[in-house]
């Protein structure tokens, strides 16, 4: 777990899962979950274009099409993948999954972002950061 303090908040990041690449999917596998990013929208990601993040037994139970329960996009900084699921946020270092993608990994690391601020601030924890133009 990192953990880094700011002003008056404080950022912590716990390791929850992976990504791995099967058949040109990108499958996101967190604890409690597995999810996808469909084959079309990869090129799509590593182009830096937000993409759509499916539930696995969402895209089984409805013949192939599912609602979408997230987003992925690549971070300001180019160095992170940054994922939103059902409201929370996920980060991978995206060059774990060039990695994936070009054959030299197995698997990418994936850590939840928790983001506490101090109690002058907010009454409650927030979990993660969306960039401008990406929903919550």
């Amino acid at each position: 777990m990192v953990t880094t303090t700011m002003a008056n908040n404080t950022t912590t990041l716990a390791h929850i899962g992976s990504i791995k690449q099967s058949d040109g999917v990108l499958r996101i596998d967190i604890k409690t979950r597995q999810c996808v990013i469909a084959r079309t929208d990869v090129p799509r990601l590593m182009e830096r274009w937000p993409v759509s993040i499916f539930d696995i037994a969402n895209v089984i139970s409805t013949c192939g099409q599912p609602e979408p329960i997230g987003q992925a996009w690549i971070s300001r900084s180019g160095r992170a993948v940054m994922l939103r699921i059902d409201g929370l946020s996920y980060v991978a270092p995206l060059s774990q999954v060039k990695g994936i993608l070009s054959g030299e990994r197995k698997y990418a690391h994936l850590s939840i972002i928790t983001e506490y601020f101090s109690p002058g601030q907010s009454a409650s924890p927030t979990i993660g950061c969306v960039p401008a133009g990406v929903p919550a």
